[in-house]
């Protein structure tokens, strides 16, 4: 893994994230409305997704459960697995079934501790909200900023506004723990940064998703909201 390959696209998102903040996004979110279609694997259980109140250190265990032992996780995790196993990325650890369990168990085993961190853990300790809650309203760039602006701002549990301090602590710690299962040479201080700035970059790309993707399911497939 290349840190040097991963810098740009971070720092851009990062900058994007930044610069979102003039938008002022809504510190009380307002209730999703429930919808159906592929991507609602993405967000939370509708019980806690459509409840505005603080989550509880036990509601946020669940959250992270739920969201390690989806099935989209398991797709996505195999969907990530086999690229890998296609790029031939880590060497040492071969093709075949053996190589391909071993990218497998590292791609779960990543997933699993950052929902871990930045789910649990951390929004537990920092009493911040680790769910996304659309803005609904606004243009495409105004809710494409505020999209962006949630990996450096977040809510707390209180209804306020903070830093994302759980996202980037999870991201971090995450990244740290796969020098237990990474090949050696993937195991130094860029490697980690390389995998946390994934991290970072991909909650991103889910936060557009999940702000964006009922409105495109409703258009596409008739789906309710």
């Amino acid at each position: 893994m290349k840190l040097t390959g991963l810098v740009l696209p971070v720092c851009l998102v990062f900058s994007l994230a930044v610069c979102a903040q003039t938008s002022n996004p809504p510190d009380t979110p307002q209730a999703q409305p429930k919808h159906n279609g592929v991507f609602s694997k993405f967000s939370p259980p509708l019980s806690l997704a459509n409840d505005t109140r603080p989550m509880s250190p036990g509601d946020k265990f669940k959250l992270f459960a739920v969201n390690t032992v989806s099935p989209f996780n398991f797709v996505a995790t195999a969907a990530w697995a086999g690229i890998e196993q296609a790029n031939n990325t880590y060497p040492s650890w071969g093709q075949g079934g053996e190589g391909f369990g071993k990218r497998y168990g590292a791609v779960f085993a990543s997933t699993a501790s950052s929902n871990f961190f930045g789910t649990f853990m951390y929004p537990s300790m920092l009493r911040q909200d680790p769910r996304y809650f659309r803005k609904l309203k606004g243009g495409f760039g105004s809710r494409l900023g505020y999209a962006l602006s949630r990996i450096v701002v977040t809510r707390t549990d209180h209804g306020g506004s903070a830093p994302n301090a759980s996202l980037w602590l999870g991201a971090g710690s995450s990244a740290a723990l796969g020098n237990l299962y990474y090949p050696e040479n993937e195991q130094d201080a860029g490697a980690v940064l390389g995998r946390m700035g994934i991290n970072i970059a991909t909650t991103a790309g889910f936060n557009v998703a999940r702000e964006f993707w009922p409105d495109v399911s409703r258009k596409l497939f008739h789906t309710k909201q």
